[in-house]
């Protein structure tokens, strides 16, 4: 009697540890691939009873392999609404490879300290689920800013320079003085245009060497902060060319581009 108590307990420790780490594959190649899925906890709860019974029926080799993708191929249809066997195709190859990443991580730790209690291969794999989140979260995040950036070519006297920048569709700051559209861009790329002010003018505000120099207020993330906003002769981006427009000097970095674009470089485009 008490051998059968045993294996009911194990049983339920694998049917729980089974059905949470595919919520969390189900819920990672959600995050990945952009979509809504469905029946997440019904068809996760329906995988881990195969899981239990499958071993039962001493299927191994190619068989095993071939009727495991086949599975997969179930849960993916039963998962998640497709149009296209290409969209399937994309859904199929992320869910298998969130799937062997999560086991990975098991396997890794069962490798390196033995047999883990339930409870605590549980946590390992909701850390694992934060971190895959967060990855996807930072890769999706940098993508968005990849896909805003263009090639932007700024001319002022003579000289003409190639840069990178960013669309900003929130960047609606307009000069007071001009009414034009103002573009913001950090130290590295102003102290390039040779513009014959360095960083001691502009902190002591003695910048008339610039045409049209004032300050505006520029206002980040709730923080208000007047900038030096001058005057340049060219400026051609995202398919559009302006003459004498406005830049704003922000000395925060900027991680991936030189200058954020007003957001009237996107509009007609």
């Amino acid at each position: 009697m008490g051998k059968e108590e045993d294996l009911e307990i194990v049983v339920e420790y694998v049917l729980l540890q089974n059905l949470f780490i595919d919520l969390f594959i189900f819920k990672t190649t959600e995050k990945i691939l952009k979509i809504k899925g469905r029946f997440f906890f019904l068809i996760s709860l329906f995988a881990s009873i195969f899981a239990i019974i499958f071993p039962l029926f001493h299927v191994s080799g190619v068989w095993s392999i071939v009727l495991k993708a086949f599975f997969g191929i179930l849960l993916c249809t039963l998962a998640f609404k497709f149009k296209k066997f290409s969209s399937f195709l994309k859904i199929y190859i992320v869910f298998m490879f969130v799937t062997f990443l999560y086991g990975g991580v098991a396997t890794f730790f069962v490798q390196s300290v033995g047999q883990i209690h339930t409870l605590i291969m549980l946590g390992i794999i909701f850390v694992a689920y934060l971190i895959m989140q967060f990855a996807v979260k930072f890769v999706n995040k940098r993508k968005n800013v990849e896909n805003c950036c263009t090639e932007v070519i700024l001319k002022n006297g003579e000289k003409e320079f190639n840069c990178k920048g960013f669309l900003d569709t929130g960047n609606l700051l307009v000069d007071p003085l001009t009414q034009r559209p103002i573009c913001i861009i950090g130290w590295k790329l102003f102290s390039h245009l040779e513009t014959g002010v360095d960083l001691e003018d502009v902190l002591r505000k003695n910048v008339d060497k610039l045409p049209l120099a004032h300050y505006v207020m520029l206002d980040t993330v709730g923080r208000k902060s007047k900038v030096l906003a001058f005057e340049i002769d060219k400026l051609k981006a995202h398919g559009k060319e302006v003459e004498k427009p406005i830049l704003a000097l922000c000395f925060k970095n900027f991680p991936n581009y030189e200058i954020i674009l007003h957001s009237s470089f996107g509009e007609g485009v």
